[in-house]
């Protein structure tokens, strides 16, 4: 798309402009931008963290967008994060992964830049809003939908995966991030659609020095969420490799989490007190007595594979897909 092209050749352009600029985070509604040529009309507030916010808006056409807005005033380094995010989102092309339908940088009246990230909206939220529903009537999701849904996340960690690049080099790359709530679920209810690649990277990273393994060290810390983070992002040893099998960890917190309404170290240190990083180290975590009946063995057992320390006898993305189609089948 020649947008991400425009917006890697320099980093200051300056795109379009805003027809009603933001005087605040908490834009009134009906404020009107345009991006690219194409007008949007901010209708709410979605939601927000950090230096973004997520807004409803709809274009000429009534269709509905979510339009992510970063403010850049802490100099380039957040522009350049905000513009990478994208790039590595829009390499990879699948029904699964989140679309960006459009971008660009806006120079604000205060000489301040912002990023606008032009994505499609989805009513039903995300996979984590679909847990806590349950969580509060008291429900559980069945298990057939559990592992269907489930499928089609393997299915999205796959495609990174498997990536290669235009010379047909594999290039291996894990999200390192993946959780009920960085999975959408589409307008149908049947297809989930992963989100939030501000932490994906390619995935082999040999760790051949101290400070090759704290600097992975300190990038999990600050952009993979603890209850979900496997095992060797937390104590990045010198000798190893990583790989994207930190993912299949992650899919595994996430299978749990959909079936049991929190991710299994969260339930962990909320039962029993400590700390996450040794729970998840010492793999500390139980299936529910109370809810023991409820889903079969055979999910409890896939769980448990996923959930292996050592990334060496770890099941890779492949299997585990091999393994849930014979499940559901």
């Amino acid at each position: 798309m020649s947008f991400f092209t425009n917006l890697v050749g320099s980093i200051n352009s300056v795109v379009d402009t805003v027809v009603d600029t933001y005087n605040n985070a908490h834009t009134f509604p009906n404020t009107v931008i345009k991006v690219n040529g194409r007008s949007f009309r901010i209708t709410k507030l979605l939601g927000e963290g950090g230096f973004s916010f997520v807004y409803l808006a709809q274009d000429d056409n009534k269709q509905l967008f979510a339009i992510k807005t970063i403010r850049c005033k802490m100099g380039k380094e957040v522009a350049q994060n905000a513009i990478k995010e994208a790039i590595i989102t829009n390499r990879f092309q699948h029904k699964n992964i989140i679309k960006i339908e459009d971008m660009c940088m806006i120079k604000e009246e205060d000489g301040s830049k912002t990023i606008y990230i032009i994505m499609p909206f989805y009513k039903r939220g995300n996979i984590q809003d679909l847990i806590d529903k349950c969580n509060q009537q008291g429900k559980t999701i069945p298990e057939r939908q559990i592992l269907t849904l489930f499928r089609d996340i393997c299915i999205s960690v796959q495609v990174l995966a498997s990536y290669k690049n235009r010379a047909g080099v594999s290039i291996p790359w894990a999200h390192r991030d993946i959780k009920p709530a960085n999975v959408l679920l589409s307008d149908d209810g049947k297809t989930p659609v992963l989100m939030d690649f501000g932490s994906a990277r390619p995935a082999r990273v040999d760790i051949v020095d101290r400070q090759t393994a704290m600097k992975q060290q300190d990038d999990a810390a600050e952009n993979c969420s603890m209850p979900y983070r496997a095992p060797e992002l937390f104590d990045v040893k010198t000798g190893t490799t990583l790989t994207e099998k930190v993912d299949v960890w992650s899919l595994g917190c996430t299978l749990f989490a959909m079936a049991y309404g929190e991710s299994p170290f969260e339930m962990t240190v909320n039962q029993q007190g400590g700390t996450m990083a040794l729970a998840v180290l010492n793999r500390q975590f139980y299936f529910p007595h109370a809810k023991k009946d409820m889903y079969s063995r055979t999910l409890q057992d896939l769980i448990s594979w996923m959930l292996n320390t050592d990334p060496n006898t770890r099941p890779n993305i492949d299997k585990v897909i091999s393994a849930v189609n014979k499940v559901i089948s």
